[in-house]
């Protein structure tokens, strides 16, 4: 499977030292001509492909053609971009010469003269079958836990359920414990759809407050697309959901008429300002003890995004105040770790 001959012309043009350059190269090269026949594949490429006659099988065929069917439009395009003197990118499916199923990133550039013109077209592909494979497995296992952590959110809450009203606990706590539950709930589902590597601070602090949303208050939303990695954003969203369940109970969202208003920026030296801020809700009065809420905004929240939190009961209406580091929104927990 050796070189069987210099192409002709393709590469003696170039000089020796563009070939040498080529035969080196780890991944597959191709020059094809403008109509995109296949004029020169290096040594790596023949072996990639697995190869064994270059020149009575594969010398002047139509590159698109050694593509199968599901992967031939991105090539045609890679192609047409190219002779049009644009270069692009691509990752699709082409099994080996023998048949092995193998996965290419290609880059397609064209090969232009001292004029300016596209006299040809190169195209080299890099073998990534292992990263496929493995991003499917990991795929695979992050399916199942969303699968298993959904099944055992759902026991909880009917086991909580069923425990607290036998128990004759008050009406309010059961509402509480499960709209906790519903708060990492959802989060949990904007984690899901992002496959765990994110979820957007607008979709946790909408996700929080739509329940208690309607026509007799307004609640506005506004700040920057930031993105917040798991174990934040799963605090986040119960601190959020404290802050709304407060306000239900004994602030802007429990009249007629209340506003709260959520908003965040960046601020100079990477730092987070989250303010939320009640408007037209009965007069506020600090409370007398901290409850699970309260600890979970100013402990929990302060510590899990090394920030500072501040409740300003204001007599118009609570004001709570976050600043943290940008930095702690993307910060990688243990969960994160193990699928690397």
């Amino acid at each position: 499977m050796g070189q069987d001959r210099t192409d002709d012309g393709v590469l003696a043009s170039a000089g020796a030292y563009f070939h040498s350059v080529l035969e080196a190269s780890q991944d597959c090269i191709r020059v094809l001509s403008r109509a995109g026949l296949i004029e020169y594949m290096n040594l790596r490429g023949r072996e990639l492909f697995e190869i064994d006659d270059f020149e009575g099988r594969n010398r002047h065929r139509y590159w698109p053609d050694m593509w199968p069917p599901e992967s031939r439009p991105a090539v045609e395009d890679a192609l047409s971009k190219a002779l049009a003197g644009g270069s692009s990118s691509f990752r699709a499916l082409c099994p080996t010469a023998r048949g092995n199923v193998r996965w290419w990133d290609t880059t397609v550039s064209p090969v232009l003269d001292e004029a300016g013109r596209v006299v040809r077209v190169l195209a080299a592909s890099r073998d990534v079958t292992a990263a496929m494979l493995a991003e499917r497995h990991r795929q695979l296992l992050v399916n199942e836990l969303n699968h298993r952590v959904k099944n055992t959110l759902a026991i909880v809450q009917s086991i909580a359920a069923q425990s607290l009203r036998n128990a004759g606990v008050d009406p309010a706590v059961r509402r509480a414990f499960e709209g906790r539950l519903m708060a990492i709930a959802a989060t949990h589902n904007v984690l899901t759809d992002e496959n765990w590597a994110a979820a957007s601070l607008r979709q946790i602090v909408e996700g929080s407050v739509r329940p208690y949303r309607n026509a007799d208050h307004e609640v506005a939303v506004d700040g920057p697309d930031l993105m917040v990695s798991p174990k934040p954003a799963v605090v986040m969203a119960l601190a959020f959901h404290e802050l709304a369940i407060n306000a239900l109970k004994y602030g802007a969202l429990s009249v007629p008429g209340g506003e709260v208003e959520v908003r965040w920026t960046s601020q100079p030296g990477a730092r987070l300002l989250v303010t939320w801020t009640e408007r037209g809700g009965p007069p506020v009065a600090r409370p007398s003890r901290r409850g699970f809420g309260s600890r979970i905004i100013e402990l929990a929240l302060a510590s899990e995004l090394d920030g500072e939190v501040e409740l300003d009961y204001q007599p118009e209406g609570l004001v709570c105040t976050l600043r943290a580091p940008l930095g702690a929104l993307d910060r990688v927990d243990a969960f994160m770790a193990l699928q690397a």
